[in-house]
Protein backbone atom coordinates (compact mmCIF):
# COMPACT_ATOMS: atom_id res chain seq x y z
CA UNK A 1 0.00 0.00 0.00
CA UNK A 2 1.53 3.22 -0.67
CA UNK A 3 0.53 6.60 0.80
CA UNK A 4 1.71 10.09 0.78
CA UNK A 5 1.98 12.30 3.72
CA UNK A 6 1.92 16.17 4.55
CA UNK A 7 3.15 18.68 7.14
CA UNK A 8 1.09 18.59 9.62
CA UNK A 9 -1.79 15.59 8.55
CA UNK A 10 -1.53 12.70 7.13
CA UNK A 11 -3.29 12.19 3.58
CA UNK A 12 -3.66 9.60 1.33
CA UNK A 13 -3.00 9.89 -2.13
CA UNK A 14 -4.49 6.80 -3.08
CA UNK A 15 -4.90 3.12 -2.10
CA UNK A 16 -4.01 -0.04 -4.08
CA UNK A 17 -5.22 -3.42 -2.51
CA UNK A 18 -2.87 -6.13 -3.95
CA UNK A 19 -4.51 -8.49 -5.90
CA UNK A 20 -7.13 -6.28 -7.32
CA UNK A 21 -5.50 -4.57 -10.02
CA UNK A 22 -7.66 -3.52 -13.05
CA UNK A 23 -8.07 -5.89 -15.82
CA UNK A 24 -5.31 -5.07 -18.96
CA UNK A 25 -8.05 -5.54 -21.54
CA UNK A 26 -11.29 -3.62 -21.70
CA UNK A 27 -14.75 -5.24 -21.82
CA UNK A 28 -16.05 -5.99 -25.07
CA UNK A 29 -19.56 -5.86 -25.61
CA UNK A 30 -20.20 -9.20 -27.14
CA UNK A 31 -17.59 -11.09 -26.15
CA UNK A 32 -17.33 -13.91 -23.80
CA UNK A 33 -15.22 -13.96 -20.93
CA UNK A 34 -14.15 -17.29 -21.25
CA UNK A 35 -12.64 -16.57 -24.99
CA UNK A 36 -9.49 -14.57 -25.81
CA UNK A 37 -10.66 -13.80 -29.23
CA UNK A 38 -14.23 -11.73 -30.20
CA UNK A 39 -16.71 -13.54 -31.59
CA UNK A 40 -17.16 -14.23 -35.75
CA UNK A 41 -20.67 -12.78 -35.19
CA UNK A 42 -21.38 -9.62 -33.36
CA UNK A 43 -24.28 -9.00 -31.21
CA UNK A 44 -26.28 -6.33 -32.26
CA UNK A 45 -26.88 -3.15 -29.83
CA UNK A 46 -29.45 -3.79 -27.96
CA UNK A 47 -31.05 -0.08 -28.76
CA UNK A 48 -31.25 -1.01 -32.44
CA UNK A 49 -34.11 -2.25 -33.47
CA UNK A 50 -34.85 -6.10 -34.28
CA UNK A 51 -33.49 -7.24 -37.98
CA UNK A 52 -34.43 -10.41 -39.65
CA UNK A 53 -37.74 -12.21 -40.68
CA UNK A 54 -39.88 -14.39 -37.70
CA UNK A 55 -38.74 -17.34 -40.25
CA UNK A 56 -35.05 -16.54 -39.64
CA UNK A 57 -35.56 -16.44 -35.85
CA UNK A 58 -34.38 -19.67 -33.46
CA UNK A 59 -36.26 -21.65 -31.64
CA UNK A 60 -37.60 -20.51 -28.27
CA UNK A 61 -37.82 -16.94 -29.07
CA UNK A 62 -40.96 -14.77 -29.96
CA UNK A 63 -42.79 -14.65 -33.05
CA UNK A 64 -44.24 -11.66 -34.91
CA UNK A 65 -47.16 -13.92 -34.98
CA UNK A 66 -49.46 -15.33 -32.79
CA UNK A 67 -49.51 -19.97 -33.21
CA UNK A 68 -51.99 -21.36 -32.86
CA UNK A 69 -52.05 -24.48 -30.58
CA UNK A 70 -52.95 -27.53 -33.85
CA UNK A 71 -49.74 -25.62 -34.79
CA UNK A 72 -47.19 -26.68 -32.52
CA UNK A 73 -44.81 -29.27 -33.29
CA UNK A 74 -45.83 -32.78 -32.62
CA UNK A 75 -42.55 -33.09 -30.31
CA UNK A 76 -42.83 -30.26 -28.65
CA UNK A 77 -43.03 -30.89 -24.88
CA UNK A 78 -46.18 -29.48 -24.33
CA UNK A 79 -47.64 -32.17 -26.88
CA UNK A 80 -46.42 -34.97 -24.31
CA UNK A 81 -48.51 -36.77 -22.21
CA UNK A 82 -48.25 -36.60 -18.80
CA UNK A 83 -48.40 -40.08 -17.84
CA UNK A 84 -50.58 -43.18 -19.10
CA UNK A 85 -53.16 -44.95 -17.80
CA UNK A 86 -51.66 -48.27 -18.90
CA UNK A 87 -48.73 -47.59 -16.59
CA UNK A 88 -48.35 -50.20 -13.75
CA UNK A 89 -49.00 -47.34 -11.03
CA UNK A 90 -52.38 -46.58 -12.22
CA UNK A 91 -53.78 -49.60 -12.25
CA UNK A 92 -54.24 -49.41 -8.49
CA UNK A 93 -56.33 -46.70 -9.47
CA UNK A 94 -58.35 -47.99 -12.17
CA UNK A 95 -58.99 -51.77 -11.65
CA UNK A 96 -59.93 -53.55 -8.65
CA UNK A 97 -57.44 -56.57 -9.08
CA UNK A 98 -54.84 -55.37 -8.26
CA UNK A 99 -51.08 -57.16 -9.26
CA UNK A 100 -50.67 -60.65 -7.79
CA UNK A 101 -47.58 -59.48 -5.98
CA UNK A 102 -49.74 -56.49 -4.15
CA UNK A 103 -49.14 -56.62 -0.41
CA UNK A 104 -52.77 -54.81 0.21
CA UNK A 105 -54.51 -57.36 2.60
CA UNK A 106 -57.86 -55.91 3.55
CA UNK A 107 -58.49 -57.48 7.16
CA UNK A 108 -61.93 -58.47 7.40
CA UNK A 109 -62.50 -60.93 4.91
CA UNK A 110 -65.23 -64.16 5.80
CA UNK A 111 -62.96 -66.82 6.16
CA UNK A 112 -64.75 -68.87 3.26
CA UNK A 113 -63.83 -66.18 0.80
CA UNK A 114 -60.16 -65.89 1.57
CA UNK A 115 -58.68 -67.19 -1.75
CA UNK A 116 -54.93 -66.89 -1.78
CA UNK A 117 -52.17 -67.99 -4.45
CA UNK A 118 -49.24 -69.55 -4.43
CA UNK A 119 -47.17 -66.55 -2.37
CA UNK A 120 -49.69 -66.90 0.41
CA UNK A 121 -51.23 -63.52 -0.52
CA UNK A 122 -54.69 -63.27 -0.47
CA UNK A 123 -56.77 -62.04 -3.35
CA UNK A 124 -58.67 -58.96 -2.63
CA UNK A 125 -61.23 -59.77 -5.34
CA UNK A 126 -62.46 -62.55 -3.44
CA UNK A 127 -65.57 -61.00 -1.65
CA UNK A 128 -66.73 -59.71 -5.04
CA UNK A 129 -66.38 -63.20 -6.75
CA UNK A 130 -67.36 -64.95 -3.97
CA UNK A 131 -69.93 -67.86 -4.66
CA UNK A 132 -73.66 -66.48 -4.85
CA UNK A 133 -76.13 -67.55 -2.42
CA UNK A 134 -79.11 -68.88 -4.21
CA UNK A 135 -82.47 -69.13 -2.51
CA UNK A 136 -82.16 -73.20 -2.17
CA UNK A 137 -79.21 -72.54 -0.06
CA UNK A 138 -81.41 -70.55 2.61
CA UNK A 139 -84.78 -72.07 2.01
CA UNK A 140 -84.16 -75.56 4.42
CA UNK A 141 -87.70 -76.41 6.10
CA UNK A 142 -88.74 -74.67 9.30
CA UNK A 143 -89.39 -77.82 11.65
CA UNK A 144 -93.46 -76.20 12.37
CA UNK A 145 -94.20 -78.43 15.46
CA UNK A 146 -91.43 -76.87 17.46
CA UNK A 147 -91.38 -73.84 15.93
CA UNK A 148 -95.12 -73.73 17.25
CA UNK A 149 -94.46 -75.03 20.72
CA UNK A 150 -91.56 -72.62 21.01
CA UNK A 151 -93.70 -69.92 20.53
CA UNK A 152 -96.35 -70.83 22.93
CA UNK A 153 -93.71 -71.07 25.64
CA UNK A 154 -92.30 -67.45 24.52
CA UNK A 155 -96.07 -65.67 24.82
CA UNK A 156 -97.11 -67.65 28.26
CA UNK A 157 -93.15 -66.57 29.54
CA UNK A 158 -94.38 -63.08 28.25
CA UNK A 159 -97.81 -62.83 29.45
CA UNK A 160 -96.93 -63.75 32.89
CA UNK A 161 -94.10 -60.91 32.75
CA UNK A 162 -96.62 -58.47 31.80
CA UNK A 163 -98.94 -59.69 34.53
CA UNK A 164 -96.78 -59.33 37.05
CA UNK A 165 -96.14 -55.84 36.49
CA UNK A 166 -93.72 -53.18 34.76
CA UNK A 167 -90.44 -54.47 36.50
CA UNK A 168 -90.92 -58.02 35.14
CA UNK A 169 -91.68 -56.64 31.46
CA UNK A 170 -88.40 -54.58 32.01
CA UNK A 171 -86.28 -57.25 33.23
CA UNK A 172 -88.01 -59.64 30.24
CA UNK A 173 -87.17 -57.18 27.35
CA UNK A 174 -83.89 -56.38 28.62
CA UNK A 175 -82.99 -59.88 28.56
CA UNK A 176 -83.92 -60.22 25.14
CA UNK A 177 -82.31 -57.29 24.08
CA UNK A 178 -78.88 -58.53 25.83
CA UNK A 179 -79.35 -62.13 24.09
CA UNK A 180 -79.93 -60.64 20.85
CA UNK A 181 -77.26 -58.15 20.92
CA UNK A 182 -75.09 -61.01 21.90
CA UNK A 183 -76.12 -63.06 18.94
CA UNK A 184 -75.63 -60.59 16.83
CA UNK A 185 -72.09 -59.79 17.58
CA UNK A 186 -71.22 -63.72 17.72
CA UNK A 187 -72.14 -63.91 14.03
CA UNK A 188 -70.18 -60.84 12.68
CA UNK A 189 -67.04 -62.34 14.65
CA UNK A 190 -67.79 -65.25 12.71
CA UNK A 191 -67.44 -63.64 8.78
CA UNK A 192 -64.07 -61.85 10.27
CA UNK A 193 -65.15 -58.77 11.96
CA UNK A 194 -63.80 -58.11 15.48
CA UNK A 195 -66.21 -55.54 17.55
CA UNK A 196 -66.28 -55.00 21.16
CA UNK A 197 -68.66 -57.36 22.29
CA UNK A 198 -68.67 -56.43 25.84
CA UNK A 199 -69.01 -53.12 25.37
CA UNK A 200 -71.64 -53.27 22.81
CA UNK A 201 -74.14 -55.75 25.28
CA UNK A 202 -73.37 -54.29 28.50
CA UNK A 203 -74.44 -50.87 26.28
CA UNK A 204 -77.38 -52.43 24.64
CA UNK A 205 -78.89 -53.50 28.27
CA UNK A 206 -77.99 -50.22 29.51
CA UNK A 207 -79.78 -47.98 26.43
CA UNK A 208 -83.03 -50.20 27.73
CA UNK A 209 -82.35 -49.38 31.72
CA UNK A 210 -81.43 -46.16 31.19
CA UNK A 211 -84.44 -45.24 28.88
CA UNK A 212 -86.75 -46.46 32.04
CA UNK A 213 -85.26 -45.17 34.98
CA UNK A 214 -83.95 -41.39 33.67
CA UNK A 215 -86.81 -41.03 30.63
CA UNK A 216 -85.36 -40.18 27.36
CA UNK A 217 -82.76 -37.98 28.66
CA UNK A 218 -80.55 -40.83 29.16
CA UNK A 219 -80.31 -42.45 25.56
CA UNK A 220 -78.14 -39.55 23.82
CA UNK A 221 -76.12 -39.42 27.17
CA UNK A 222 -75.85 -43.92 26.78
CA UNK A 223 -75.00 -43.28 22.98
CA UNK A 224 -72.13 -40.53 24.02
CA UNK A 225 -70.52 -42.35 26.54
CA UNK A 226 -70.69 -45.96 23.95
CA UNK A 227 -68.97 -43.93 21.41
CA UNK A 228 -66.26 -42.48 23.84
CA UNK A 229 -65.62 -45.82 25.38
CA UNK A 230 -65.48 -47.87 22.18
CA UNK A 231 -63.00 -45.16 21.09
CA UNK A 232 -61.21 -46.09 24.37
CA UNK A 233 -61.35 -49.47 23.93
CA UNK A 234 -59.24 -49.55 20.71
CA UNK A 235 -56.84 -46.62 22.01
CA UNK A 236 -56.06 -48.82 24.68
CA UNK A 237 -55.27 -52.10 22.27
CA UNK A 238 -57.79 -54.49 23.50
CA UNK A 239 -58.47 -54.41 20.25
CA UNK A 240 -56.05 -53.43 17.30
CA UNK A 241 -57.68 -54.80 14.02
CA UNK A 242 -59.11 -52.81 11.32
CA UNK A 243 -60.61 -50.10 14.09
CA UNK A 244 -62.25 -48.25 11.98
CA UNK A 245 -64.30 -51.00 10.50
CA UNK A 246 -64.35 -52.44 13.76
CA UNK A 247 -65.70 -49.68 15.80
CA UNK A 248 -68.40 -48.81 13.46
CA UNK A 249 -69.46 -52.68 13.50
CA UNK A 250 -69.72 -52.71 17.48
CA UNK A 251 -71.43 -49.07 17.25
CA UNK A 252 -74.23 -50.27 14.54
CA UNK A 253 -74.84 -53.10 16.73
CA UNK A 254 -75.59 -50.68 19.57
CA UNK A 255 -78.12 -48.53 17.52
CA UNK A 256 -79.78 -51.51 15.72
CA UNK A 257 -79.94 -53.20 18.87
CA UNK A 258 -79.96 -51.02 21.69
CA UNK A 259 -81.72 -48.02 20.48
CA UNK A 260 -84.39 -49.67 19.05
CA UNK A 261 -84.98 -51.71 21.56
CA UNK A 262 -84.87 -48.90 24.23
CA UNK A 263 -88.20 -47.96 23.37
CA UNK A 264 -89.67 -50.83 25.38
CA UNK A 265 -88.32 -49.39 28.66
CA UNK A 266 -89.71 -45.74 27.47
CA UNK A 267 -93.13 -47.15 26.82
CA UNK A 268 -92.47 -48.92 30.33
CA UNK A 269 -91.98 -45.57 32.24
CA UNK A 270 -95.64 -44.48 31.58
CA UNK A 271 -98.85 -45.85 34.37
CA UNK A 272 -100.36 -48.04 31.26
CA UNK A 273 -96.58 -48.68 29.66
CA UNK A 274 -97.32 -52.61 29.97
CA UNK A 275 -100.45 -52.51 27.79
CA UNK A 276 -98.26 -50.49 25.24
CA UNK A 277 -95.83 -52.70 25.26
CA UNK A 278 -98.35 -55.69 24.83
CA UNK A 279 -99.52 -54.47 21.62
CA UNK A 280 -96.64 -53.87 19.56
CA UNK A 281 -95.66 -57.60 21.03
CA UNK A 282 -99.43 -58.82 19.71
CA UNK A 283 -99.23 -56.23 16.51
CA UNK A 284 -95.69 -58.28 15.54
CA UNK A 285 -96.94 -62.04 16.26
CA UNK A 286 -99.89 -60.88 14.09
CA UNK A 287 -97.79 -60.30 10.98
CA UNK A 288 -95.02 -63.22 11.83
CA UNK A 289 -98.23 -65.59 12.11
CA UNK A 290 -100.12 -64.20 9.37
CA UNK A 291 -97.47 -63.75 6.93
CA UNK A 292 -96.08 -67.24 7.42
CA UNK A 293 -99.17 -69.30 7.31
CA UNK A 294 -100.38 -67.23 4.17
CA UNK A 295 -96.97 -67.22 2.32
CA UNK A 296 -97.19 -71.17 3.11
CA UNK A 297 -100.76 -71.40 1.72
CA UNK A 298 -100.45 -69.47 -1.35
CA UNK A 299 -97.65 -67.24 -2.15
CA UNK A 300 -96.11 -67.76 -5.56
CA UNK A 301 -94.55 -64.27 -6.42
CA UNK A 302 -90.78 -63.75 -4.42
CA UNK A 303 -90.81 -60.04 -2.65
CA UNK A 304 -87.56 -59.67 -2.16
CA UNK A 305 -83.96 -60.96 -3.08
CA UNK A 306 -82.56 -60.55 0.39
CA UNK A 307 -84.90 -62.85 1.45
CA UNK A 308 -85.60 -65.63 -1.33
CA UNK A 309 -88.89 -67.21 0.99
CA UNK A 310 -90.47 -64.66 1.83
CA UNK A 311 -93.56 -63.60 -0.95
CA UNK A 312 -95.76 -60.82 -1.97
CA UNK A 313 -98.36 -63.53 -0.51
CA UNK A 314 -97.44 -63.63 2.40
CA UNK A 315 -96.26 -59.91 2.98
CA UNK A 316 -100.23 -58.98 2.29
CA UNK A 317 -101.85 -61.78 4.45
CA UNK A 318 -98.91 -60.54 7.58
CA UNK A 319 -100.27 -56.70 6.92
CA UNK A 320 -103.56 -58.14 7.15
CA UNK A 321 -103.31 -60.21 10.04
CA UNK A 322 -101.59 -57.28 12.11
CA UNK A 323 -104.48 -54.86 11.51
CA UNK A 324 -106.86 -57.27 12.03
CA UNK A 325 -105.00 -58.07 15.58
CA UNK A 326 -104.54 -54.56 16.66
CA UNK A 327 -108.35 -54.27 15.22
CA UNK A 328 -109.74 -57.07 17.53
CA UNK A 329 -107.25 -57.55 20.55
CA UNK A 330 -105.32 -54.43 21.06
CA UNK A 331 -109.01 -52.26 20.53
CA UNK A 332 -109.43 -53.62 24.59
CA UNK A 333 -106.01 -53.10 25.62
CA UNK A 334 -105.59 -49.30 27.81
CA UNK A 335 -104.66 -47.35 26.50
CA UNK A 336 -105.21 -47.66 22.90
CA UNK A 337 -108.74 -49.17 23.55
CA UNK A 338 -109.21 -47.41 27.27
CA UNK A 339 -113.19 -47.81 25.78
CA UNK A 340 -113.75 -51.09 23.63
CA UNK A 341 -114.94 -50.08 20.47
CA UNK A 342 -112.49 -46.87 20.17
CA UNK A 343 -111.41 -47.51 17.03
CA UNK A 344 -109.44 -44.64 15.73
CA UNK A 345 -106.33 -45.29 18.30
CA UNK A 346 -106.23 -49.60 17.22
CA UNK A 347 -106.19 -48.32 13.54
CA UNK A 348 -104.26 -45.84 12.83
CA UNK A 349 -101.42 -48.29 15.34
CA UNK A 350 -102.70 -51.35 12.83
CA UNK A 351 -101.89 -49.07 9.70
CA UNK A 352 -98.67 -47.93 11.15
CA UNK A 353 -97.42 -51.70 12.44
CA UNK A 354 -98.54 -52.98 9.30
CA UNK A 355 -96.21 -50.84 7.58
CA UNK A 356 -92.92 -51.44 10.21
CA UNK A 357 -92.78 -55.12 10.73
CA UNK A 358 -92.07 -55.85 7.78
CA UNK A 359 -89.69 -53.54 7.17
CA UNK A 360 -87.64 -55.03 10.17
CA UNK A 361 -87.76 -58.23 8.61
CA UNK A 362 -86.82 -57.45 5.67
CA UNK A 363 -84.05 -55.75 7.13
CA UNK A 364 -82.34 -57.84 9.29
CA UNK A 365 -82.51 -60.95 6.30
CA UNK A 366 -80.63 -58.25 4.24
CA UNK A 367 -77.71 -58.12 7.27
CA UNK A 368 -77.49 -62.24 6.93
CA UNK A 369 -77.14 -62.02 3.32
CA UNK A 370 -74.30 -60.08 3.49
CA UNK A 371 -72.77 -61.82 6.30
CA UNK A 372 -73.94 -65.43 4.21
CA UNK A 373 -75.42 -66.86 7.35
CA UNK A 374 -78.98 -68.27 7.37
CA UNK A 375 -80.10 -67.67 11.29
CA UNK A 376 -78.73 -65.34 14.12
CA UNK A 377 -78.30 -68.09 16.17
CA UNK A 378 -80.04 -71.44 17.77
CA UNK A 379 -81.12 -70.48 20.98
CA UNK A 380 -84.89 -71.16 20.11
CA UNK A 381 -85.70 -74.42 18.60
CA UNK A 382 -87.83 -73.97 15.29
CA UNK A 383 -86.95 -70.14 15.15
CA UNK A 384 -83.29 -69.70 15.14
CA UNK A 385 -82.12 -67.13 17.18
CA UNK A 386 -83.36 -64.25 19.33
CA UNK A 387 -82.29 -61.73 16.81
CA UNK A 388 -84.46 -64.22 14.09
CA UNK A 389 -87.89 -63.62 16.26
CA UNK A 390 -88.13 -60.42 17.03
CA UNK A 391 -86.71 -58.56 14.05
CA UNK A 392 -90.24 -56.94 13.47
CA UNK A 393 -90.33 -55.97 16.79
CA UNK A 394 -87.64 -54.03 16.67
CA UNK A 395 -89.04 -51.66 14.55
CA UNK A 396 -92.54 -52.20 15.97
CA UNK A 397 -91.45 -50.78 19.10
CA UNK A 398 -90.59 -47.12 17.86
CA UNK A 399 -93.58 -46.84 15.88
CA UNK A 400 -96.15 -47.55 18.36
CA UNK A 401 -94.03 -45.70 20.87
CA UNK A 402 -94.11 -42.48 18.93
CA UNK A 403 -98.38 -43.36 17.56
CA UNK A 404 -98.57 -43.16 21.25
CA UNK A 405 -97.36 -39.86 21.26
CA UNK A 406 -99.08 -38.85 18.08
CA UNK A 407 -102.21 -39.46 19.72
CA UNK A 408 -101.49 -38.13 23.11
CA UNK A 409 -101.90 -41.59 24.87
CA UNK A 410 -98.91 -40.74 27.27
CA UNK A 411 -99.48 -39.02 30.60
CA UNK A 412 -101.17 -41.21 32.69
CA UNK A 413 -98.24 -41.15 35.71
CA UNK A 414 -95.67 -43.60 36.20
Amino acid sequence: MNQQKSSGDQQFEEIRILGLEPAEDAVEPGRSVFEAESPAEELPHWTEPPTGSSDSLRPGTLSEEPRWANDVPENHESQQPVGSVDAPNASSFFDDNLPSGSTFNPPLMPPDDLSADSTGVPDIGARKRRPDRSASSFSSGRDMPMAFMTGIVLGVLALVAFQVGASAALALSTIVLVLAAAEFYGSVRQVGYQPATLLGVVSVGALNLGAYWRFEAAVPLLLILTVLFCLLWYLSGVDRDAPMVNIAVTLFGVLYVGLLGCFAGLMLTDKNGVGMLLAAVLATVGYDVGGLFIGRLVGRTPLAAVSPNKTMEGLVGGMFACFAVCVLVVGRITPFGQEPGDLMSVAVLGIVAALAAPLGDLCESMIKRDLGIKDMGSVLPGHGGLLDRFDALLFVLPATYYTARMLDLFGFGS
